[in-house]
């Protein structure tokens, strides 16, 4: 009896009538506690209710918890000890710390535990969660704030602690994790360490950033590789004190990015202040400050007159998207980013062949910042500048290794339409220009009022349309010219396909073609080697000719009606062809070549020159600037495309129409794939070679034998396939045509 020495015979009396008060329920629920202490012999099994206490007298001051209360948390719950008879009722209330009450209570066991282990680990429950028997309140940053004032300061100040009413406030856990176990962002496990901060961010924000960030250069160094120098979101953003993206206090506006970026990338903003966009900067940022113009001088121009606001990191490296430029052609698209503010120079840029080539995703082709450096772009002028003429050697010899001084005079940003610029190359244009535009305006008029006339003639049944039956064939071709022809035709196809998609390479189909040859490397290559079997063939055919004429004194193979030189027959075949197609007398009587023929004819050897040595030139640059000054290249350059142009304009608008699509010979002529026809199609296409032939008698050296079911298979075969593909190449071009002219 002796722990019962010190409580008062009225307290007693007091406790004794609240606790015969209870309900049954009360005195036998959660009495752990208290049969402990009646273990030892000293004091019955009882439980005290919370309200016990306070009613009693002498705990009037004790405001129960309403969470407490509401799970029927008993007082000896926590005060364990209080009928210990071994110390007083005071001392026994003293002895226990808060959180050996709460992890006793069997209610916080995790939590203690958690602390016990963590940062927090010698503070009191309280500490935090204010009187633990008033009003119980879950941590909140107003808590935090006793012992981190400064993060606190920061966090009210910032986005996260301005959060509109209602909406869902931010508090410490929702970044820290649990705030019984906090853990230290260098902890690889805490919630806001490098590797595992991005997942915290992204459980609120956009999850397209964090997935942006993820795959960006910043995030694959921490995540993949761990770096711990590569930055996560706070990093850039900041911590407590992060303010909205544009908001004054930003780290990531305009004004105060640089500062940020230059965290990490030091030498490189270094640089770039002495840039032309480092210096344009730092006059805005005078301005800003109300010290001068862009002149030197006070200000005097408005807002709305001051010139396009000088680009910083992120105008052209995007804050989440950020990727290495010498990995995967990361730099490519660099070039539309520099577009946003020099518009005229990207035209001229994107019209070269670095331009087109770099939009067709091939990475050796300089961007702009190969010739004008990533962050160090100086004006031209200027003598420390990568593009002032006397560092241009330089500058150019970093891809085209032994560049000279008249490689150099090569015009990368060339304007043909500017005479002032370069008178040479703007006369050159003049002519090119014209020569296409004449060409293919008068062809589409023939074209399409021979169309027009033929398709009338098949329905008055003017003329009969001949097959390939007959037993009697002659020949019109020679296996030498067959397999010339044959080899016109792959190479030229070969060429359109790796050519037309540079040349068009800002619409969409290019890049697909391009993708079929396994990209502009490829392309490339197969390009030059279908321009050289080009200078093959052309000079077996000159070889025959000279064999020809020379050897075996063929003279007519240069004029009479042998040759392919045009004649005043030619002249007067046009002038009645195009009178039938006005329906204003009968078509031409045609001898051995037509004159649509010839003009083919000299279309291909016309171009094989033209097209032929300007792209040698441009395919060994070097050597040609070595003896010629750098300009020709320019003057190279635009002939070599718009003869490109012409060419397959006219042959796959044209000739294929003149030679397969009209409705004569609809859908395909076999004549130079078998080497001749049947004689009565002879007799009715060529009445003035054929009468002559046949007086003379020379009609029955041409005969031939009809070929073989196998030789007219394979023949259609090859010419439907090649035709085919030359008609797609011919919808391609008109549509890139049209989408040229409408951009």
């Amino acid at each position: 009896m002796g722990a019962w020495r010190g409580v008062s015979t009225l307290r007693l009396a007091a406790l004794l009538a609240g606790l015969l008060s209870l309900p049954a329920s009360a005195w036998a629920e959660d009495g752990g506690a208290a049969a402990g202490a009646g273990a030892e012999g000293d004091y019955p099994a009882v439980n005290l209710p919370a309200g016990t206490c306070v009613g009693s007298g002498c705990h009037e001051e004790v405001k129960v918890d309403p969470k407490h209360k509401g799970k029927d948390v008993t007082c000896v719950k926590c005060h364990s000890n209080v009928l210990d008879n071994k110390k007083k009722h005071k001392g026994a209330m003293d002895a226990l710390p808060s959180p050996q009450m709460c992890a006793q209570s069997k209610c916080h066991e995790e939590a203690v535990k958690n602390t016990a282990t963590g940062e927090h680990k010698d503070l009191m429950c309280e500490s935090c969660h204010d009187s633990l028997h008033g009003d119980f309140k879950p941590a909140q940053y107003g808590n935090c704030g006793e012992c981190h004032e400064d993060q606190d300061k920061a966090f009210k100040e910032s986005i996260h602690g301005q959060v509109p009413e209602g909406k869902k406030p931010v508090g410490c856990g929702d970044c820290h994790g649990d705030l019984h176990a906090p853990k230290l962002k260098a902890d690889p496990l805490s919630p806001m360490s490098k590797v595992l901060q991005v997942t915290t961010c992204g459980e609120c924000h956009d999850k397209e950033y964090v997935r942006a960030y993820r795959t960006s250069v910043h995030g694959q160094g921490v995540v993949r590789s761990g770096l711990s120098v590569a930055p996560a979101c706070v990093s850039c953003h900041g911590s407590h004190d992060i303010a909205k993206i544009k908001g004054v206090k930003s780290k990531v506006n305009r004004e105060h990015v640089t500062e940020t970026c230059g965290q990490c990338h030091t030498f490189i903003v270094a640089r770039w202040k002495t840039s032309a966009h480092g210096q344009k900067f730092a006059e805005e940022e005078a301005i800003r400050r109300g010290e001068k113009d862009l002149n030197g001088g006070p200000i005097s121009t408005s807002a709305g007159e001051r010139p396009r606001k000088a680009p910083v990191c992120t105008s052209c490296h995007s804050g989440h998207r950020t990727f290495d430029p010498r990995v995967d052609n990361a730099d490519l698209p660099m070039v539309d980013k520099c577009a946003e503010c020099h518009p005229h120079h990207s035209e001229s840029y994107r019209d070269s062949f670095h331009g087109k080539a770099t939009r067709l995703g091939y990475g050796q082709a300089a961007t702009c910042a190969d010739c004008h450096t990533p962050h160090e772009m100086r004006p031209t002028a200027d003598p420390k500048s990568s593009v002032n003429p006397k560092n241009l050697e330089k500058t150019c010899a970093t891809c085209h290794q032994g560049a000279n001084a008249s490689f150099v005079k090569f015009d990368v940003h060339m304007n043909p339409h500017d005479g002032q610029r370069n008178l040479y190359l703007h006369w050159v244009w003049l002519f090119m220009t014209a020569l296409l535009m004449s060409v293919l305006i008068f062809f589409a008029f023939h074209t399409l009022l021979w169309l027009q006339r033929a398709i009338v003639a098949l329905q008055r049944n003017e003329f009969h349309k001949h097959g390939l039956e007959g037993a009697r064939w002659v020949r019109r071709f020679k296996p030498v010219h067959m397999g010339v022809h044959v080899t016109i035709i792959i190479t030229f196809l070969l060429l359109a396909a790796t050519g037309l998609p540079l040349k068009f390479s800002g619409v969409g189909w290019a890049g697909a073609f391009e993708a079929v040859f396994g990209g502009l490397r490829n392309a490339r290559w197969l390009h030059r080697l279908a321009g050289a079997t080009t200078f093959g063939y052309a000079g077996v055919f000159l070889g025959w000719m000279i064999r020809e004429i020379v050897v075996r004194g063929r003279a007519e193979l240069l004029w009479g009606w042998k040759s392919m030189v045009p004649s005043a027959k030619d002249l007067a075949d046009l002038y009645a062809n195009i009178r039938w197609f006005l329906y204003l007398g009968p078509p031409p009587k045609l001898d051995r070549w037509a004159y649509w023929e010839k003009f083919d004819f000299f279309a291909v050897f016309w171009g094989i020159p033209v097209i032929g040595l300007s792209g040698l030139a441009l395919w060994v640059p070097l050597a040609v600037t070595k003896v010629l000054p750098g300009w020709i290249l320019n003057v190279a350059y635009l002939i070599h495309s718009d003869e490109a142009l012409l060419a397959t304009g006219f042959i796959f608008y044209f000739h294929l129409f003149h030679t397969h699509l009209r409705p004569e010979s609809f859908p395909l002529d076999t004549v130079m794939f078998l080497g001749g026809m049947p004689i009565e199609r002879f007799k009715a296409e060529r009445p003035v070679e054929f009468e002559r032939l046949e007086k003379s008698g020379e009609l029955a050296q041409l005969l031939m034998p009809a070929p073989s079911e196998q030789d007219i298979r394979r023949a259609r075969t090859f010419g439907f396939i090649t035709l085919t593909l030359g008609v797609i190449l011919g919808t391609f071009l008109i549509a890139s045509g049209i989408h040229t002219i409408l951009h």
